[in-house]
């Protein structure tokens, strides 16, 4: 398998300055988009990016299959879709980047999923080498409350984050079965898309049973990512 890197292939510059960092508690450990050794990643959120017209990504560097879509499992945010996700992306760099986008669609959102969903995913998605904190993906929704945005939204209004119009990029330093990817989305407030208000995040992703998993968060070079980030291709 031939790594794809998107650094240099902007298809939508980012308009990114100083955001918040969003800081989640699981299992008692403080996770956040700060330290790669920290395995979950809430998102930072960002000013919004102004889109260039037009612009779509396509296979790259010898990958083979279609470039990210954003939307590999289908358009819902629910754990069924973070499932299929994983069970339909293949062993390759652009794989990896659907399942990890699938993973941030349906972490951020309120209202979160249910405890069920949660047992599900983290026991599907998540890969044996990380720490068993991050495992209690039940306990990180009922720690953030009616607030995971931390303000961004107001406390207990819906929201979720589309891929559409998002970009994404894979690390230099990834591997075949290690690729680091970092993601661009929009928020979704009561049922509009945003003109204010997008997140970045990222996560290692590591290929062990036959299956793309979520092993660790990883922190989101903002400039890389608005300089040479690629766009999905579709969006949801």
């Amino acid at each position: 398998m031939r790594m794809h890197s998107a650094s240099g292939r902007s298809r939508w510059p980012l308009v990114i300055t100083g955001g918040i960092v969003a800081v989640a508690v699981v299992g008692g450990v403080v996770y956040g988009t700060t330290r790669e050794d920290e395995p979950a990643a809430a998102p930072t959120t960002q000013p919004t990016p102004t889109p260039t017209a037009g612009g779509t990504s396509g296979a790259g560097d010898g990958e083979e299959g279609a470039a990210p879509t954003g939307c590999l499992g289908g358009n819902n945010r629910d754990a069924s879709m973070v499932l299929a996700a994983q069970q339909e992306a293949p062993h390759t760099t652009f794989g990896a980047v659907e399942v990890a986008t699938a993973m941030h669609r349906w972490l951020w959102q309120y209202p979160s999923p249910t405890t069920e969903e949660a047992t599900a995913v983290s026991e599907s998605l998540i890969a044996s080498e990380a720490p068993d904190g991050y495992r209690d993906l039940a306990g990180y929704f009922e720690g953030v409350g009616d607030d995971p945005s931390t303000g961004v939204v107001a406390a207990g209004t819906p929201f979720y984050v589309s891929s559409t119009n998002g970009v994404w990029r894979v690390t230099e330093d990834s591997t075949p079965d290690r690729i680091k990817v970092t993601m661009g989305t929009s928020y979704v407030i009561d049922g509009a898309l945003s003109p204010t208000e997008t997140t970045v995040n990222g996560f290692a992703m590591v290929w062990e049973d036959d299956a793309w998993h979520v092993a660790a968060g990883v922190v989101v070079d903002q400039e890389k990512l608005g300089a040479g980030g690629t766009r999905y291709t579709g969006g949801c």
